[in-house]
């Protein structure tokens, strides 16, 4: 029966699931191998009239997102922060699976910056990315 339960599922079978237990980890087919969803909404790459909030959309279905981990790292100042320090503890959750962080002092002129974004699930898979963007008062057409 083993056999043809694993063609069926057409995966290996979890030996080690334990069911008085069930929200316990196990390996096998069980195992969290995808990276979180992860997408950084605004400041959009390219030209923005101005900057006025960061806005960060992530989930991780299986395990988790680990929260410790996310990390915003911006290579100009930004409110006061030096480039290169965390930001991510001036975030607040807005809606389920959304992050923003208001500027109080919204940047109107920055001629190149970037923005990187990281966070882990909590099987230790990361999602990263980096954004590019200028700010300048008045967009060119």
């Amino acid at each position: 029966m083993n056999l043809v339960r694993w063609i069926d599922l057409g995966c290996p079978i979890d030996l080690d699931f334990n069911p008085s237990a069930p929200t316990a980890r196990g390996n096998g087919w069980r195992q969290d191998d995808n990276r979180p969803t992860f997408t950084l909404s605004y400041p959009r790459a390219g030209v923005n009239a101005e900057l006025t909030r960061l806005l960060v959309d992530m989930h991780d279905y299986d395990s988790g997102l680990d929260m410790k981990t996310f990390r915003v790292i911006a290579d100009f100042e930004l409110d006061g922060t030096p480039a290169g320090q965390n930001l991510a503890s001036r975030f607040q959750p807005t809606a389920p699976g959304v992050w923003e962080w208001k500027v109080p002092r919204s940047v109107t002129k920055l001629a190149r910056g970037k923005i990187e974004v990281s966070v882990r699930d909590n099987q230790g898979n990361v999602s990263h990315t980096e954004r590019s963007f200028s700010v300048t008062a008045t967009r060119p057409d």
